[in-house]
């Protein structure tokens, strides 16, 4: 079985973009929504947002609907660090891991990620005016200058359906960390897969990861350089690594 989970603001569908043609044949695939995403009709309290809360959720999905065969996971951002929290658990038998651009750090509310509480504070305060004053911001200047592609999908926080009602994911989550320095552990072959030229997923923090775990890290083409091209290179890296799953 194979454990897809996505990331902040995101939902179980964008999962397709990257395993579409990645995943062998007869595989089945959970995909859960997260809390307060997708089609997920919980939202919840701050406690309901911490890392471990949340991945007790996807961990008890996965007791519903597995077979006790192995599992693979795939994490993208959150889903990352939801990932490896999971598969740090014991709770299930691992087949391999792949941790895609991860984001949350060692240490709460790094700087990469303080962009999701400000988005989560103009939905509350100016929920009408909410891109505007977005792109009005230091924040997503910042990003614009590095990355005009991440800056323009960071929108999508603001203009999805329900983004004012779920405002607290963005508020809530990114004060996790997602692991405690020298811990980061993980018994099965994991691979990290980064992208330069990210703002919201620095290499920096993808380099972090990889350094904890003791993997190999693979960096994808710049999402500014064409988004279909990196997607592309995302589906290869996971189908060669996915082979021989079951």
């Amino acid at each position: 079985m194979l454990l897809a989970i996505h990331g902040l603001g995101s939902e179980s569908g964008a999962m397709r973009g990257y395993l579409e043609g990645a995943v062998p044949a007869g595989v089945q695939v959970l995909a859960p929504d997260l809390r307060a995403h997708g089609a997920s009709p919980l939202i919840g309290e701050p406690d309901d947002f911490a890392l471990e809360a949340m991945a007790d959720e996807v961990a008890a999905e996965l007791i519903r609907v597995g077979d006790g065969s192995p599992v693979s996971i795939v994490g993208v951002s959150l889903g990352a660090a939801i990932a490896a929290m999971i598969a740090r658990s014991g709770r299930f038998p691992l087949d391999r891991v792949a941790l895609v651009r991860p984001a949350f750090t060692s240490e709460p509310l790094p700087p990469n990620l303080t962009v999701f509480p400000l988005i989560g504070r103009l939905l509350e305060e100016h929920p009408r005016r909410a891109l505007d004053q977005l792109r009005a911001s230091g924040a997503w200047r910042a990003i614009a200058h590095e990355s005009l592609a991440h800056a323009r999908a960071l929108e999508d926080q603001v203009t999805q359906p329900r983004a004012a009602e779920r405002r607290i994911r963005l508020l809530e989550i990114p004060r996790n960390a997602a692991y405690r320095d020298g811990e980061l552990r993980i018994a099965a072959p994991t691979v990290v897969l980064a992208s330069p030229r990210d703002p919201v997923h620095p290499l920096h923090v993808a380099e972090a990861w990889r350094d904890e775990l003791g993997v190999r890290m693979l960096v994808s083409p710049a999402r500014d350089d064409g988004e279909a091209a990196m997607m592309a290179w995302f589906r290869q890296q996971l189908g060669s690594f996915l082979v021989g799953i079951r």
